[in-house]
């Protein structure tokens, strides 16, 4: 029987609560968010958060399905990416995850909570997924619970071991950091934004492209989706606003990336045009009387601005191929080998 939390990670003024008082997740937390506070407080990183983000290829990221849920933000292959996004930065995990109604999930549960509290017994937190990606920061035996936490927020939850897995849908997953290795940053850099042609053409696999387009096809299903009025006003939101800031976040992070190429100018410029497109979409759809009612004179601006944005992504990607066309040349029909 043992406990242990690890406060110094819990960055702000806790308030516990237990599982029966209902805490509810945004459904927005992404594993790079959890990823990076945990690099923090390790003491493995001192880059804002953009450049890990940038450097791990996630921000390049372009996944909804087609009705524009909230499940697009999560919308990936966690254990083959999530690996690639630690392993890019010099980040040795150990993994897991699957499906809780399978009969051997009680086997696996047993072995996660080992893994878990071993991981904070050596003064790490572990990543969980519980409905979004989130930070385990202690345990405590006595009461046989986990002390849960948004990446961002300042809510502790107290999550019971047997509930551990047991989520809204019937993935598990959870993904503990192991040692940290010096990498060449800007060998990283290079090679994640031959990432960014890769997630930019490439369809995930994982899945269908009947309920899911994945980059450059993403803009199309958006716009689809919009002009069809066959989606929730909220969650659409919640995308959007997701996809604004990670575009945000992707030219903050080229802005620092000029020196890679004579040609990286025009990529820095693309991308700082992307995010302000964005930015001007984001303005339409805070305006949420005419969003929520779907108001058609609305909607085709903000379908405008989207059109504009997927043409200035595209032309961003354009611009990389031309500022490393030999490496990109040399993976022939697999730009993902690395």
């Amino acid at each position: 029987m043992g406990s242990k939390i690890l406060p110094d990670l819990i960055r702000f003024p806790q308030t516990q609560r237990t599982r029966d008082e209902h805490l509810i997740w945004n459904g927005t937390g992404s594993y790079i968010d959890a990823m990076y506070r945990i690099l923090v407080h390790q003491q493995w990183t001192d880059l804002p958060r953009h450049m890990i983000a940038g450097m791990t290829a996630s921000v390049f990221r372009l996944v909804v399905d087609r009705r524009l849920t909230t499940e697009s933000i999560s919308a990936y292959n966690w254990m083959a990416e999530n690996f690639v996004a630690a392993d890019f930065i010099g980040v040795t995990t150990g993994q897991h995850g699957g499906f809780s109604f399978e009969p051997t999930f009680p086997l696996y549960q047993k072995q996660a909570l080992l893994d878990i509290k071993a991981s904070i017994d050596r003064g790490v937190g572990a990543i969980l997924w519980h409905d979004e990606f989130v930070i385990c920061a202690g345990y405590d035996d006595g009461e046989q619970v986990l002390f849960i936490c948004e990446s961002n927020g300042n809510d502790v939850i107290r999550l019971p071991y047997d509930s551990f897995g047991r989520n809204s849908t019937p993935y598990w997953y959870y993904q503990v950091l192991e040692s940290h290795t010096t990498v060449d940053v800007w060998e990283v850099c290079k090679e994640s934004l031959i990432q960014a042609v890769y997630k930019w053409e490439t369809h995930d696999y994982m899945l269908p492209p009947q309920d899911y387009a994945c980059g450059a096809a993403a803009y199309a299903a958006i716009t689809v989706a919009l002009q069809s009025g066959e989606y929730d006003t909220d969650q659409a939101a919640v995308v959007l606003r997701y996809y604004a800031q990670s575009r945000k976040d992707m030219a903050s992070y080229v802005a620092e990336l000029e020196h890679l190429s004579n040609q990286m100018n025009h990529v820095v410029q693309e991308y700082a045009l992307l995010a302000e497109l964005h930015a001007q979409m984001m303005e339409k759809v805070e305006e949420s009387s005419a969003w929520d009612a779907k108001e058609p004179g609305h909607m085709l601006r903000v379908v405008h601005l989207i059109k504009q944005a997927g043409e200035a992504e595209q032309r961003a990607i354009d611009a990389i191929k031309q500022a490393f066309p030999e490496t990109i040349g040399n993976r022939f029909e697999d730009i993902g080998l690395r």
